[in-house]
């Protein structure tokens, strides 16, 4: 079982980031889906981001071919960033689970 690493990042006016940060705490509030291990939110230099470790790669692949916009994508839209996606295969790490 292969982890994946989605980083969704953008640029965010200073003034919407307390925005993102209410709307991101929001909907991890509950929890996390199960194909999540973790999820945080980034910030430095006027660049936001959301890193999310997925289980594994088919995981990620299924949330992309629903069609449905990503949670990262859209609160990084909706604060007024122009997300940029990148995928990255984990090769070693420590971490939970």
């Amino acid at each position: 079982m292969a982890r994946v690493i989605s980083i969704v990042r953008g640029d965010i006016p200073a003034e919407r980031i307390a925005g993102l940060v209410a709307a991101y705490g929001e909907a991890i509030e509950h929890g996390r889906p199960p194909a999540i291990v973790e999820t945080f939110l980034a910030s430095g230099s006027g660049t936001v981001a959301i890193v999310t470790v997925w289980r594994e790669r088919a995981d990620l692949e299924a949330m992309v071919a629903s069609g449905e916009e990503p949670l990262a994508r859209r609160l990084i839209r909706e604060a007024g960033g122009a997300p940029q996606v990148e995928f990255l295969d984990v090769l070693l790490g420590a971490g939970p689970g």
